[in-house]
Protein backbone atom coordinates (compact mmCIF):
# COMPACT_ATOMS: atom_id res chain seq x y z
CA UNK A 1 0.00 0.00 0.00
CA UNK A 2 1.45 3.46 -0.83
CA UNK A 3 -0.34 6.12 1.13
CA UNK A 4 -0.25 9.61 1.53
CA UNK A 5 -2.19 10.35 4.79
CA UNK A 6 -5.04 8.86 7.03
CA UNK A 7 -8.12 7.76 5.45
CA UNK A 8 -10.99 9.25 5.89
CA UNK A 9 -13.16 6.59 7.28
CA UNK A 10 -10.43 5.77 9.79
CA UNK A 11 -12.71 7.70 12.31
CA UNK A 12 -15.06 5.15 14.38
CA UNK A 13 -14.12 4.99 17.69
CA UNK A 14 -14.71 6.89 20.15
CA UNK A 15 -13.01 10.19 20.24
CA UNK A 16 -9.44 10.63 20.16
CA UNK A 17 -7.59 13.20 22.95
CA UNK A 18 -4.13 13.75 23.53
CA UNK A 19 -2.14 15.49 26.44
CA UNK A 20 -2.29 19.13 24.08
CA UNK A 21 -5.81 19.08 23.41
CA UNK A 22 -5.28 21.32 20.61
CA UNK A 23 -6.66 19.48 17.13
CA UNK A 24 -4.74 21.22 14.90
CA UNK A 25 -1.40 20.40 16.36
CA UNK A 26 -2.64 17.19 17.32
CA UNK A 27 -3.28 16.30 14.08
CA UNK A 28 0.16 14.50 13.07
CA UNK A 29 -0.45 12.29 15.96
CA UNK A 30 -3.73 11.38 15.72
CA UNK A 31 -3.50 10.88 11.86
CA UNK A 32 -0.69 8.35 12.76
CA UNK A 33 -3.06 6.72 15.23
CA UNK A 34 -6.19 6.06 13.58
CA UNK A 35 -3.85 4.98 10.49
CA UNK A 36 -2.90 1.91 12.91
CA UNK A 37 -6.38 0.94 13.22
CA UNK A 38 -7.37 1.08 9.68
CA UNK A 39 -4.66 -1.17 8.14
CA UNK A 40 -5.01 -3.28 11.08
CA UNK A 41 -7.89 -4.75 9.30
CA UNK A 42 -6.14 -4.79 6.58
CA UNK A 43 -2.86 -6.44 7.59
CA UNK A 44 -0.94 -5.64 4.80
CA UNK A 45 2.33 -7.41 3.32
CA UNK A 46 4.76 -3.55 2.68
CA UNK A 47 3.36 0.03 3.99
CA UNK A 48 5.26 2.62 1.56
CA UNK A 49 4.32 6.32 3.44
CA UNK A 50 5.86 9.44 3.40
CA UNK A 51 8.55 10.12 5.46
CA UNK A 52 7.28 13.62 6.06
CA UNK A 53 4.55 14.35 9.35
CA UNK A 54 5.41 10.85 10.72
CA UNK A 55 1.78 9.27 9.71
CA UNK A 56 3.56 5.68 9.82
CA UNK A 57 4.62 5.83 13.34
CA UNK A 58 1.49 4.17 14.95
CA UNK A 59 2.08 1.63 12.48
CA UNK A 60 5.73 1.23 13.79
CA UNK A 61 4.67 1.67 17.12
CA UNK A 62 2.08 -1.04 17.12
CA UNK A 63 4.57 -3.09 15.43
CA UNK A 64 6.98 -3.12 18.14
CA UNK A 65 4.95 -2.89 21.08
CA UNK A 66 3.93 -6.24 19.46
CA UNK A 67 0.10 -5.74 18.99
CA UNK A 68 0.18 -5.66 14.64
CA UNK A 69 1.78 -6.11 11.61
CA UNK A 70 4.24 -8.61 12.43
CA UNK A 71 4.57 -9.64 8.94
CA UNK A 72 4.35 -6.13 7.52
CA UNK A 73 7.33 -4.49 6.14
CA UNK A 74 7.43 -0.55 6.07
CA UNK A 75 9.53 2.02 4.25
CA UNK A 76 9.54 5.40 4.41
CA UNK A 77 9.18 8.05 1.41
CA UNK A 78 11.73 10.39 1.95
CA UNK A 79 10.38 13.20 1.36
CA UNK A 80 12.07 15.60 3.87
CA UNK A 81 11.55 16.31 7.68
CA UNK A 82 9.24 18.50 8.90
CA UNK A 83 11.89 20.20 11.23
CA UNK A 84 13.70 21.40 7.94
CA UNK A 85 10.52 23.31 6.35
CA UNK A 86 9.63 24.39 9.77
CA UNK A 87 13.35 26.43 10.24
CA UNK A 88 12.58 27.95 7.06
CA UNK A 89 9.08 28.98 6.47
CA UNK A 90 7.96 31.96 7.09
CA UNK A 91 3.68 31.56 8.06
CA UNK A 92 3.08 33.06 10.79
CA UNK A 93 1.32 29.86 12.00
CA UNK A 94 2.45 29.29 15.94
CA UNK A 95 0.97 25.67 16.06
CA UNK A 96 2.73 22.62 17.74
CA UNK A 97 1.97 20.65 14.74
CA UNK A 98 5.51 20.59 13.61
CA UNK A 99 6.94 19.94 17.01
CA UNK A 100 5.31 16.97 17.16
CA UNK A 101 5.38 15.94 13.40
CA UNK A 102 9.32 15.97 14.31
CA UNK A 103 8.64 13.63 17.03
CA UNK A 104 6.88 11.34 14.97
CA UNK A 105 9.23 11.27 12.15
CA UNK A 106 12.14 10.50 14.69
CA UNK A 107 10.78 7.57 15.92
CA UNK A 108 9.64 6.49 12.74
CA UNK A 109 13.29 6.62 11.70
CA UNK A 110 14.11 4.31 13.87
CA UNK A 111 11.78 1.78 13.49
CA UNK A 112 11.23 1.09 9.94
CA UNK A 113 12.40 -1.72 7.69
CA UNK A 114 13.60 1.10 4.68
CA UNK A 115 14.32 4.49 3.38
CA UNK A 116 13.82 5.56 -0.10
CA UNK A 117 15.25 7.94 -1.80
CA UNK A 118 15.25 9.68 -5.22
CA UNK A 119 18.22 9.00 -7.54
CA UNK A 120 17.47 12.33 -9.14
CA UNK A 121 16.66 15.16 -6.67
CA UNK A 122 15.70 13.73 -3.13
CA UNK A 123 16.64 16.48 -0.36
CA UNK A 124 19.72 15.95 1.67
CA UNK A 125 19.56 14.03 4.44
CA UNK A 126 20.63 15.68 7.87
CA UNK A 127 22.74 13.76 9.95
CA UNK A 128 20.04 12.95 12.47
CA UNK A 129 18.14 10.68 9.85
CA UNK A 130 21.29 9.12 8.60
CA UNK A 131 22.37 7.93 12.15
CA UNK A 132 19.34 6.11 12.44
CA UNK A 133 18.50 5.52 9.58
CA UNK A 134 17.57 1.80 8.02
CA UNK A 135 19.25 0.34 4.86
CA UNK A 136 18.52 2.96 1.46
CA UNK A 137 17.41 2.10 -1.59
CA UNK A 138 17.46 5.00 -4.62
CA UNK A 139 14.56 4.83 -6.88
CA UNK A 140 14.52 6.58 -9.71
CA UNK A 141 11.49 8.39 -10.78
CA UNK A 142 10.97 11.06 -13.51
CA UNK A 143 11.40 14.74 -12.53
CA UNK A 144 15.36 15.78 -12.04
CA UNK A 145 16.03 19.46 -10.32
CA UNK A 146 14.65 21.25 -12.95
CA UNK A 147 11.51 19.77 -15.60
CA UNK A 148 9.77 20.70 -18.22
CA UNK A 149 8.18 19.70 -21.92
CA UNK A 150 8.05 22.24 -24.29
CA UNK A 151 8.95 22.50 -27.63
CA UNK A 152 12.47 23.98 -29.16
CA UNK A 153 10.40 27.15 -30.07
CA UNK A 154 9.55 27.97 -26.45
CA UNK A 155 11.29 30.73 -25.63
CA UNK A 156 10.38 32.91 -28.37
CA UNK A 157 6.84 32.46 -27.84
CA UNK A 158 7.54 33.03 -23.61
CA UNK A 159 5.42 36.29 -22.89
CA UNK A 160 5.17 35.95 -18.74
CA UNK A 161 7.26 34.17 -16.60
CA UNK A 162 4.74 32.83 -13.43
CA UNK A 163 6.09 32.56 -10.20
CA UNK A 164 3.50 29.70 -9.47
CA UNK A 165 2.80 28.93 -5.80
CA UNK A 166 2.22 30.79 -2.35
CA UNK A 167 4.35 33.92 -2.19
CA UNK A 168 6.59 33.32 0.90
CA UNK A 169 9.93 32.39 1.56
CA UNK A 170 9.68 29.41 2.07
CA UNK A 171 8.12 28.23 -1.37
CA UNK A 172 11.41 30.34 -2.90
CA UNK A 173 9.88 33.77 -3.54
CA UNK A 174 13.37 35.54 -2.33
CA UNK A 175 15.52 33.14 -5.10
CA UNK A 176 12.90 33.73 -7.82
CA UNK A 177 13.29 37.51 -7.31
CA UNK A 178 17.12 36.93 -7.66
CA UNK A 179 17.48 35.25 -10.31
CA UNK A 180 14.71 37.35 -12.20
CA UNK A 181 16.68 40.43 -11.15
CA UNK A 182 19.75 38.81 -12.30
CA UNK A 183 18.23 37.93 -15.94
CA UNK A 184 16.75 41.23 -16.17
CA UNK A 185 20.07 43.46 -15.19
CA UNK A 186 21.24 41.15 -18.78
CA UNK A 187 18.52 42.30 -20.67
CA UNK A 188 17.47 38.91 -20.84
CA UNK A 189 13.95 39.20 -19.80
CA UNK A 190 13.22 41.09 -23.35
CA UNK A 191 9.79 42.48 -22.45
CA UNK A 192 8.32 39.96 -20.85
CA UNK A 193 6.42 40.25 -17.93
CA UNK A 194 6.67 38.64 -14.84
CA UNK A 195 3.73 37.21 -12.46
CA UNK A 196 3.15 36.37 -9.31
CA UNK A 197 0.46 33.27 -8.87
CA UNK A 198 -0.58 32.05 -5.57
CA UNK A 199 -1.80 33.40 -2.14
CA UNK A 200 -0.21 36.29 -0.72
CA UNK A 201 -0.72 38.23 2.36
CA UNK A 202 -2.01 41.67 2.32
CA UNK A 203 0.26 42.62 4.90
CA UNK A 204 1.77 41.54 8.01
CA UNK A 205 5.76 41.04 9.17
CA UNK A 206 6.43 38.68 6.54
CA UNK A 207 6.52 38.48 2.76
CA UNK A 208 3.02 40.47 1.79
CA UNK A 209 1.64 42.96 -0.93
CA UNK A 210 3.25 45.74 1.09
CA UNK A 211 6.73 43.43 0.75
CA UNK A 212 6.66 43.24 -2.93
CA UNK A 213 5.27 46.14 -3.82
CA UNK A 214 8.68 47.87 -1.91
CA UNK A 215 10.67 45.73 -3.56
CA UNK A 216 9.33 46.01 -7.26
CA UNK A 217 9.76 49.79 -7.10
CA UNK A 218 12.88 49.43 -8.60
CA UNK A 219 12.28 46.86 -11.06
CA UNK A 220 13.32 47.96 -15.00
CA UNK A 221 10.24 45.49 -16.12
CA UNK A 222 6.58 44.95 -15.98
CA UNK A 223 5.32 42.86 -13.39
CA UNK A 224 1.57 41.52 -11.63
CA UNK A 225 0.39 40.09 -9.17
CA UNK A 226 -2.66 37.48 -9.23
CA UNK A 227 -3.93 36.73 -6.18
CA UNK A 228 -5.12 32.61 -6.87
CA UNK A 229 -5.53 29.63 -4.93
CA UNK A 230 -8.03 27.23 -7.01
CA UNK A 231 -5.97 24.90 -8.85
CA UNK A 232 -8.85 24.69 -11.78
CA UNK A 233 -8.00 28.47 -12.24
CA UNK A 234 -4.47 28.16 -11.96
CA UNK A 235 -4.12 25.30 -14.54
CA UNK A 236 -6.54 27.02 -16.74
CA UNK A 237 -3.80 30.44 -16.60
CA UNK A 238 -0.48 28.09 -16.91
CA UNK A 239 -2.47 26.40 -19.77
CA UNK A 240 -1.38 29.37 -22.43
CA UNK A 241 1.92 28.46 -24.23
CA UNK A 242 3.19 31.48 -24.05
CA UNK A 243 3.32 31.31 -20.17
CA UNK A 244 6.72 29.69 -18.80
CA UNK A 245 5.43 28.25 -15.20
CA UNK A 246 7.97 28.36 -12.62
CA UNK A 247 7.38 26.43 -8.82
CA UNK A 248 10.12 25.47 -6.52
CA UNK A 249 8.69 22.78 -3.96
CA UNK A 250 9.68 20.86 -0.92
CA UNK A 251 7.66 17.57 -2.61
CA UNK A 252 7.07 15.96 -5.74
CA UNK A 253 3.32 16.64 -5.28
CA UNK A 254 3.50 20.40 -6.28
CA UNK A 255 6.12 19.76 -9.04
CA UNK A 256 3.47 16.95 -10.44
CA UNK A 257 0.56 19.74 -10.90
CA UNK A 258 2.96 22.04 -12.35
CA UNK A 259 3.51 19.39 -14.67
CA UNK A 260 -0.32 19.22 -15.61
CA UNK A 261 -0.86 22.77 -16.27
CA UNK A 262 0.91 23.19 -19.79
CA UNK A 263 3.47 22.09 -22.25
CA UNK A 264 6.15 25.02 -20.25
CA UNK A 265 7.32 24.25 -16.72
CA UNK A 266 10.34 24.14 -14.61
CA UNK A 267 9.75 22.66 -11.30
CA UNK A 268 12.95 22.99 -8.78
CA UNK A 269 12.96 20.96 -5.59
CA UNK A 270 14.32 23.55 -3.10
CA UNK A 271 14.70 26.22 -1.55
CA UNK A 272 17.32 25.11 0.33
CA UNK A 273 19.76 26.57 3.15
CA UNK A 274 22.28 26.86 0.36
CA UNK A 275 20.73 29.62 -1.45
CA UNK A 276 23.35 31.64 -3.30
CA UNK A 277 23.82 28.35 -5.33
CA UNK A 278 20.13 27.75 -5.80
CA UNK A 279 20.04 31.12 -6.82
CA UNK A 280 22.81 30.54 -9.48
CA UNK A 281 21.14 26.70 -10.82
CA UNK A 282 17.83 28.72 -11.16
CA UNK A 283 19.01 31.56 -12.86
CA UNK A 284 21.08 29.59 -15.25
CA UNK A 285 17.82 27.44 -16.19
CA UNK A 286 15.84 30.30 -16.71
CA UNK A 287 18.53 31.56 -19.03
CA UNK A 288 18.77 28.39 -21.15
CA UNK A 289 15.20 28.07 -21.42
CA UNK A 290 14.84 32.23 -22.89
CA UNK A 291 17.90 32.14 -25.06
CA UNK A 292 18.61 28.62 -26.05
CA UNK A 293 14.60 28.06 -26.25
CA UNK A 294 14.77 24.50 -25.10
CA UNK A 295 13.86 23.48 -21.40
CA UNK A 296 15.88 21.08 -19.58
CA UNK A 297 13.64 18.04 -20.40
CA UNK A 298 15.20 17.88 -24.13
CA UNK A 299 18.14 15.69 -22.38
CA UNK A 300 17.34 11.87 -21.72
CA UNK A 301 14.97 11.28 -19.02
CA UNK A 302 15.83 8.83 -16.32
CA UNK A 303 14.31 5.16 -16.12
CA UNK A 304 10.95 4.72 -14.13
CA UNK A 305 11.63 2.95 -10.53
CA UNK A 306 10.15 -0.94 -11.35
CA UNK A 307 7.51 -0.86 -7.96
CA UNK A 308 6.85 -4.54 -8.71
CA UNK A 309 10.61 -5.38 -8.31
CA UNK A 310 11.00 -3.18 -5.65
CA UNK A 311 8.21 -4.22 -3.64
CA UNK A 312 9.07 -7.73 -3.69
CA UNK A 313 12.82 -6.58 -2.41
CA UNK A 314 11.53 -4.61 0.39
CA UNK A 315 8.77 -7.64 1.20
CA UNK A 316 12.49 -9.63 1.80
CA UNK A 317 13.60 -7.29 4.57
CA UNK A 318 13.56 -8.76 8.07
CA UNK A 319 11.86 -6.71 10.38
CA UNK A 320 14.13 -4.01 11.98
CA UNK A 321 15.17 -4.83 15.71
CA UNK A 322 15.02 -1.70 17.96
CA UNK A 323 17.54 -2.60 20.15
CA UNK A 324 20.35 -3.91 17.27
CA UNK A 325 23.70 -3.12 19.21
CA UNK A 326 21.59 -4.82 22.25
CA UNK A 327 21.25 -8.43 21.97
CA UNK A 328 21.20 -8.84 25.74
CA UNK A 329 18.23 -7.46 25.88
CA UNK A 330 16.12 -9.78 23.99
CA UNK A 331 13.34 -11.70 25.81
CA UNK A 332 13.00 -14.57 27.34
CA UNK A 333 13.00 -17.83 24.99
CA UNK A 334 10.00 -19.86 25.61
CA UNK A 335 12.31 -22.52 27.37
CA UNK A 336 13.61 -20.30 29.78
CA UNK A 337 10.34 -19.21 30.43
CA UNK A 338 8.91 -22.98 30.88
CA UNK A 339 11.76 -23.68 33.74
CA UNK A 340 11.12 -19.85 35.05
CA UNK A 341 7.36 -21.10 35.63
CA UNK A 342 8.69 -24.39 37.02
CA UNK A 343 10.55 -23.05 39.51
CA UNK A 344 8.15 -20.59 41.05
CA UNK A 345 10.33 -17.58 39.43
CA UNK A 346 7.81 -14.20 39.03
CA UNK A 347 8.14 -12.37 35.91
CA UNK A 348 6.08 -9.97 36.35
CA UNK A 349 4.75 -7.77 39.57
CA UNK A 350 1.88 -5.17 39.16
CA UNK A 351 2.09 -2.53 42.00
CA UNK A 352 -0.91 -0.68 42.70
CA UNK A 353 -0.92 2.00 44.87
CA UNK A 354 -4.10 2.36 47.06
CA UNK A 355 -5.83 4.76 49.37
CA UNK A 356 -9.49 4.58 51.05
CA UNK A 357 -10.99 2.77 48.02
CA UNK A 358 -11.65 -0.68 48.61
CA UNK A 359 -14.01 -0.72 46.10
CA UNK A 360 -12.77 0.65 43.71
CA UNK A 361 -8.96 -1.52 44.75
CA UNK A 362 -11.02 -4.78 43.94
CA UNK A 363 -12.04 -3.83 40.60
CA UNK A 364 -8.82 -3.07 40.13
CA UNK A 365 -6.94 -6.18 41.53
CA UNK A 366 -9.83 -8.31 39.28
CA UNK A 367 -8.32 -7.46 36.23
CA UNK A 368 -4.90 -8.97 36.71
CA UNK A 369 -4.55 -12.17 35.80
CA UNK A 370 -2.87 -14.75 37.50
CA UNK A 371 0.31 -15.47 34.63
CA UNK A 372 0.71 -13.21 31.03
CA UNK A 373 2.25 -13.95 28.23
CA UNK A 374 3.96 -16.83 29.59
CA UNK A 375 4.86 -14.94 32.87
CA UNK A 376 3.72 -15.64 36.29
CA UNK A 377 2.75 -12.47 37.88
CA UNK A 378 2.62 -11.49 41.40
CA UNK A 379 0.52 -7.97 42.97
CA UNK A 380 1.84 -5.73 45.27
CA UNK A 381 -0.92 -3.35 46.63
CA UNK A 382 0.81 -0.55 48.46
CA UNK A 383 -1.66 0.97 51.29
CA UNK A 384 -0.46 4.72 51.15
CA UNK A 385 -1.74 5.23 55.04
CA UNK A 386 -5.40 4.41 54.69
CA UNK A 387 -7.38 5.64 57.63
CA UNK A 388 -9.03 2.15 58.04
CA UNK A 389 -6.93 0.16 60.68
CA UNK A 390 -7.96 -3.62 59.50
CA UNK A 391 -7.34 -2.35 55.70
CA UNK A 392 -5.19 -4.96 55.23
CA UNK A 393 -7.90 -7.65 56.23
CA UNK A 394 -10.05 -6.20 54.36
CA UNK A 395 -8.00 -5.81 51.05
CA UNK A 396 -7.48 -9.97 51.25
CA UNK A 397 -10.93 -10.57 51.70
CA UNK A 398 -11.63 -8.73 48.43
CA UNK A 399 -8.98 -10.35 46.52
CA UNK A 400 -9.50 -14.01 47.11
CA UNK A 401 -8.54 -15.22 43.16
CA UNK A 402 -4.53 -13.17 43.56
CA UNK A 403 -2.51 -15.89 44.60
CA UNK A 404 0.86 -13.67 44.98
CA UNK A 405 -1.14 -11.01 46.48
CA UNK A 406 1.47 -9.15 48.91
CA UNK A 407 0.54 -5.91 50.83
CA UNK A 408 3.07 -3.51 51.93
CA UNK A 409 1.10 -1.25 54.44
CA UNK A 410 2.83 2.67 55.11
CA UNK A 411 1.92 3.82 57.99
CA UNK A 412 2.50 7.35 57.17
CA UNK A 413 1.57 8.90 53.87
CA UNK A 414 4.16 8.71 51.25
CA UNK A 415 4.28 10.88 47.86
CA UNK A 416 2.92 8.89 44.90
CA UNK A 417 6.50 8.81 43.53
CA UNK A 418 8.21 7.32 46.85
CA UNK A 419 5.50 5.15 47.48
CA UNK A 420 5.80 3.12 43.51
CA UNK A 421 9.71 3.55 43.85
CA UNK A 422 8.64 1.66 47.40
CA UNK A 423 7.00 -1.27 45.18
CA UNK A 424 10.01 -1.14 42.62
CA UNK A 425 12.41 -1.97 45.41
CA UNK A 426 9.83 -5.32 46.54
CA UNK A 427 9.01 -6.39 43.04
CA UNK A 428 10.52 -9.74 42.12
CA UNK A 429 9.55 -9.40 38.46
CA UNK A 430 11.59 -8.24 36.17
CA UNK A 431 9.06 -6.35 34.44
CA UNK A 432 6.93 -4.39 36.98
CA UNK A 433 3.40 -2.59 35.95
CA UNK A 434 2.19 0.50 38.32
CA UNK A 435 -1.64 0.91 38.23
CA UNK A 436 -3.69 3.49 40.38
CA UNK A 437 -6.52 1.34 42.62
CA UNK A 438 -9.44 3.31 40.42
CA UNK A 439 -8.50 1.97 37.10
CA UNK A 440 -7.82 -1.37 35.75
CA UNK A 441 -6.60 -3.26 32.88
CA UNK A 442 -9.04 -4.14 29.79
CA UNK A 443 -9.01 -8.01 28.72
CA UNK A 444 -5.60 -8.91 27.88
CA UNK A 445 -3.99 -5.36 28.19
CA UNK A 446 -1.54 -6.09 30.71
CA UNK A 447 -0.03 -9.14 28.51
CA UNK A 448 0.43 -6.62 25.88
CA UNK A 449 2.29 -4.72 28.08
CA UNK A 450 4.58 -6.97 28.75
CA UNK A 451 4.59 -8.25 25.67
CA UNK A 452 5.84 -4.73 24.49
CA UNK A 453 9.01 -4.76 27.02
CA UNK A 454 9.46 -8.37 27.29
CA UNK A 455 10.47 -9.15 23.64
CA UNK A 456 13.39 -6.41 24.04
CA UNK A 457 11.64 -3.50 21.96
CA UNK A 458 11.47 -1.02 25.41
CA UNK A 459 12.34 -0.43 28.18
CA UNK A 460 9.03 1.28 29.10
CA UNK A 461 5.64 0.77 27.90
CA UNK A 462 3.12 2.91 28.12
CA UNK A 463 -0.48 2.56 26.53
CA UNK A 464 -2.96 4.58 25.16
CA UNK A 465 -6.48 4.82 27.89
CA UNK A 466 -9.68 3.63 27.71
CA UNK A 467 -11.35 6.98 29.68
CA UNK A 468 -14.38 6.47 31.63
CA UNK A 469 -16.65 8.29 34.30
CA UNK A 470 -17.91 6.37 37.29
CA UNK A 471 -16.94 4.40 39.78
CA UNK A 472 -17.83 0.43 37.07
CA UNK A 473 -14.37 -0.01 35.67
CA UNK A 474 -16.30 -2.70 33.85
CA UNK A 475 -19.70 -1.27 33.31
CA UNK A 476 -19.10 2.67 32.82
CA UNK A 477 -19.23 3.35 29.20
CA UNK A 478 -15.96 4.88 27.15
CA UNK A 479 -15.86 8.70 26.90
CA UNK A 480 -12.67 8.48 25.12
CA UNK A 481 -9.21 7.58 23.83
CA UNK A 482 -6.02 9.39 25.17
CA UNK A 483 -3.54 8.27 23.13
CA UNK A 484 0.72 8.93 23.58
CA UNK A 485 3.46 9.36 21.53
CA UNK A 486 6.07 7.15 24.00
CA UNK A 487 9.11 9.14 22.84
CA UNK A 488 7.66 12.82 21.95
CA UNK A 489 11.13 14.45 21.84
CA UNK A 490 10.95 18.20 21.46
CA UNK A 491 7.17 18.02 22.12
CA UNK A 492 7.36 16.50 25.21
CA UNK A 493 8.48 20.26 26.15
CA UNK A 494 4.65 21.49 25.48
CA UNK A 495 2.47 18.44 27.03
CA UNK A 496 2.94 15.47 27.68
CA UNK A 497 2.98 13.19 25.05
CA UNK A 498 4.69 10.41 26.67
CA UNK A 499 2.47 8.46 28.63
CA UNK A 500 0.93 7.74 31.92
CA UNK A 501 1.72 6.14 35.37
CA UNK A 502 -0.06 2.72 34.17
CA UNK A 503 2.82 1.46 32.51
CA UNK A 504 5.07 -1.34 32.35
CA UNK A 505 9.21 -0.78 33.32
CA UNK A 506 11.97 -3.11 32.76
CA UNK A 507 12.65 -3.46 36.08
CA UNK A 508 17.12 -3.19 36.13
CA UNK A 509 16.78 -0.33 33.82
CA UNK A 510 14.33 1.60 35.53
CA UNK A 511 15.71 0.84 39.09
CA UNK A 512 19.63 2.23 37.47
CA UNK A 513 17.53 5.03 36.15
CA UNK A 514 16.49 5.75 39.73
CA UNK A 515 12.60 4.99 39.01
CA UNK A 516 10.40 7.87 39.59
CA UNK A 517 11.39 11.22 39.73
CA UNK A 518 11.06 11.72 43.64
CA UNK A 519 11.18 14.98 44.92
CA UNK A 520 10.24 14.32 48.59
CA UNK A 521 6.52 15.79 47.80
CA UNK A 522 3.35 15.59 45.52
CA UNK A 523 4.19 17.63 42.47
CA UNK A 524 1.95 18.33 39.08
CA UNK A 525 2.55 15.65 36.22
CA UNK A 526 4.38 12.82 37.88
CA UNK A 527 4.16 11.02 35.03
CA UNK A 528 5.11 13.24 32.53
CA UNK A 529 8.06 14.39 34.39
CA UNK A 530 9.26 10.48 35.16
CA UNK A 531 9.30 9.79 31.47
CA UNK A 532 10.78 12.87 29.98
CA UNK A 533 13.90 12.31 32.58
CA UNK A 534 13.81 8.51 30.96
CA UNK A 535 14.00 9.56 27.39
CA UNK A 536 16.59 12.21 28.32
CA UNK A 537 18.80 9.37 29.60
CA UNK A 538 18.42 7.27 26.62
CA UNK A 539 15.81 4.81 27.38
CA UNK A 540 13.21 3.63 24.85
CA UNK A 541 9.81 4.18 25.74
CA UNK A 542 7.24 2.20 23.35
CA UNK A 543 3.70 3.18 23.00
CA UNK A 544 0.50 0.87 22.52
CA UNK A 545 -2.48 1.83 20.42
CA UNK A 546 -5.02 -0.44 21.51
CA UNK A 547 -5.96 0.57 25.17
CA UNK A 548 -4.40 -1.97 28.01
CA UNK A 549 -6.19 -0.03 31.01
CA UNK A 550 -9.28 1.89 32.01
CA UNK A 551 -8.78 4.93 33.20
CA UNK A 552 -11.17 7.11 35.61
CA UNK A 553 -11.21 10.40 34.91
CA UNK A 554 -12.74 12.49 37.76
CA UNK A 555 -13.05 16.11 36.35
CA UNK A 556 -14.22 17.05 39.87
CA UNK A 557 -11.37 15.71 42.23
CA UNK A 558 -9.11 17.46 39.82
CA UNK A 559 -10.50 20.54 40.04
CA UNK A 560 -9.27 20.67 43.67
CA UNK A 561 -6.33 19.11 43.47
CA UNK A 562 -3.59 21.85 44.17
CA UNK A 563 -1.46 19.62 41.69
CA UNK A 564 -3.67 19.50 38.91
CA UNK A 565 -4.28 23.38 39.07
CA UNK A 566 -0.17 23.79 38.93
CA UNK A 567 0.50 23.52 35.48
CA UNK A 568 3.47 26.19 35.31
CA UNK A 569 4.89 23.95 38.10
CA UNK A 570 4.60 20.81 35.90
CA UNK A 571 6.41 22.67 32.77
CA UNK A 572 9.36 23.58 34.92
CA UNK A 573 9.84 20.59 36.23
CA UNK A 574 9.81 18.76 33.18
CA UNK A 575 12.10 21.32 31.73
CA UNK A 576 14.65 20.29 34.76
CA UNK A 577 14.35 16.88 33.71
CA UNK A 578 14.69 17.27 29.75
CA UNK A 579 16.32 20.30 28.83
CA UNK A 580 19.58 18.19 28.06
CA UNK A 581 17.87 16.68 25.14
CA UNK A 582 15.58 19.28 23.20
CA UNK A 583 16.88 20.61 20.02
CA UNK A 584 17.62 23.87 20.54
CA UNK A 585 17.31 25.37 17.01
CA UNK A 586 13.82 23.82 16.34
CA UNK A 587 12.38 25.90 19.66
CA UNK A 588 14.24 28.52 19.35
CA UNK A 589 12.29 28.72 15.69
CA UNK A 590 9.08 27.95 17.44
CA UNK A 591 9.83 31.20 20.13
CA UNK A 592 10.14 33.17 17.07
CA UNK A 593 7.03 32.50 15.47
CA UNK A 594 5.37 33.47 18.63
CA UNK A 595 7.22 36.53 19.11
CA UNK A 596 5.64 37.80 16.08
CA UNK A 597 1.76 37.54 17.33
CA UNK A 598 2.92 39.41 20.87
CA UNK A 599 1.07 42.88 20.63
Amino acid sequence: MLLNGAPDDATDGPPILTGLNRALSSQPLIDAHRLAHYLADINPDLVIAPFAGGIAQGVLAARGCGEAFARTRVALWYDGPSRTRFLLDDELLTGMAPLVADGLERQSITLADALLVRTNGSPALPGWVTSAAPPTFEVALPGPLATGDAPQSAGREIREIVFAGPIRKSAGIHEFIAATERLAAKGLLAGRTIVFLGVVRSSGSGISREWLGRRAGAWPFAFKVIEEQDAGAVRRYLADRGRLAVSIGHDNDQLDFIRSCGSNHLGFLGPSEDAATFIDHLEATLRDTLVHRALPSQEPKPAVADWRKLAKRLRRLPVRPIHESAPGKRGASPLIRRLARLTGHVGITVCVLHHNRLAELASALATIPDSADGHSVEVIVIDNASDNPSVEEEIRARAPECPRLRIIRLTEPMPQTAAFNRGLSEARGDIVFFLDDDNAYLPGGLARLARAVDQGRFDIAVTALEIFEGDQPAADPTVGRLIFMGEAHSAGLFFNAFGDTSMAVRRDVFTNFGGFHNRGYDYPALDWVTLAKAQAAGLRIGALQWPAVRYRRDSGRAELATKKLDQEGARALVFEAYRGALDGELLARYAQKLQLEEP
